[in-house]
């Protein structure tokens, strides 16, 4: 995976990125998706979200939680730049370019992470799932959505995790697989992942 160019790409998408249509087909269900996924848990404090955009999600989240720190991270530039005019003053946001293999987030800092139709873009998957585990808090979720490949063509599409290789992922990591759904309003063409950092792990990952 060439991540300069990935880069660029979402770079020049940033400006519309609100208005593409993948917002109402896709993303946007998604998000809401994923928000009904964190009602496993308690509400959270602090949300997360590695692969951010524009934070569209984010926005949700701050509907869903009032009360909420909300920080997102993106390897675009442009990205963070669109979300940081959109949210300036408002003291619940705040975003960072990063990296999802590197996140610039305290250990077991964060009640709630996700990540939406970035995962086959990271281009250290296990790592960035560590990374994570790492910045959660005992007890806290990773909620993962993104593609799910047809079964016969998952070892072609190595970067799109099927349900197997997303439990052993997230096991490396210190999660335990804890809930998954396949929309049908997506098509059951996105797989949600929902994990749990054991809540007796005190130690930063």
């Amino acid at each position: 995976m060439n991540v300069e160019r990935e880069t660029a790409i979402f770079n020049r998408w940033a400006g519309s990125y609100d208005r593409s249509p993948w917002q109402l087909f896709l993303f946007g269900p998604t998000h809401r998706e994923v928000l009904e996924a964190a009602g496993v848990g308690p509400d959270p404090a602090t949300v997360l979200d590695v692969g951010c955009g524009t934070a569209l999600l984010l926005e949700r989240a701050a509907g869903r939680w009032p009360g909420a720190t909300l920080v997102g991270i993106d390897l675009s530039p442009e990205m963070i730049a669109q979300a940081q005019r959109k949210h300036a003053g408002d003291p619940r946001f705040t975003f960072e370019v990063g990296d999802a293999k590197s996140l610039a987030v305290e250990a077991s800092s964060i009640d709630l992470a996700v990540s939406t139709i970035s995962f086959h873009h990271w281009d250290d998957q296990p790592g960035g799932v560590r990374e994570v585990a790492r910045v959660l808090r005992p007890g806290g979720l990773f909620i993962l959505a993104d593609a799910r490949p047809p079964r016969l063509l998952e070892p072609l599409q190595s970067r799109l995790h099927g349900s197997r290789s997303r439990e052993r992922l997230f096991q490396q990591a210190g999660l335990t697989v804890v809930g998954e759904r396949r929309p049908l309003r997506l098509a059951r063409s996105v797989l949600i992942t929902v994990g749990r950092k054991d809540a007796h792990d005190q130690t930063a990952r």
